[in-house]
């Protein structure tokens, strides 16, 4: 059974996604701008540190993190792309497998 997470991309008007298999913490850019595409392979391959709102909005906490450690870490990472490369997360449009 396929467990991988997927979320729309875009720049300018290149659409695309990016996929996020937890099981083998991979993860797969489609974007047909090639430079735009590697600046987030880099990002999502690169050790990042946050600051996290820890128990209340006002107690924040850094935290280390590699975007595909884990499904909780590549979204924490994800909402933190468009400031990093200007590639916007697309969170409510669906993305269908191929075989959907």
């Amino acid at each position: 059974m396929e467990n991988l997470f997927r979320v729309g991309i875009h720049y300018l008007n290149d659409y695309g996604y990016i996929e996020y298999d937890p099981n083998t913490k991979k993860a797969f850019v489609k974007l047909a701008d090639n430079t735009k595409r590697q600046e987030v392979e880099t990002y999502l391959s690169t050790e990042h540190v946050f600051r996290v709102a820890h128990k209340t909005l006002l107690d924040f906490e850094e935290l280390k993190t590699v975007p595909t450690e884990s499904l909780e870490n590549f979204k924490l990472c994800l909402t933190r792309l468009w400031e990093a490369t200007d590639v916007l997360v697309d969170w409510s449009r669906p993305i269908l497998s191929e075989n959907e």
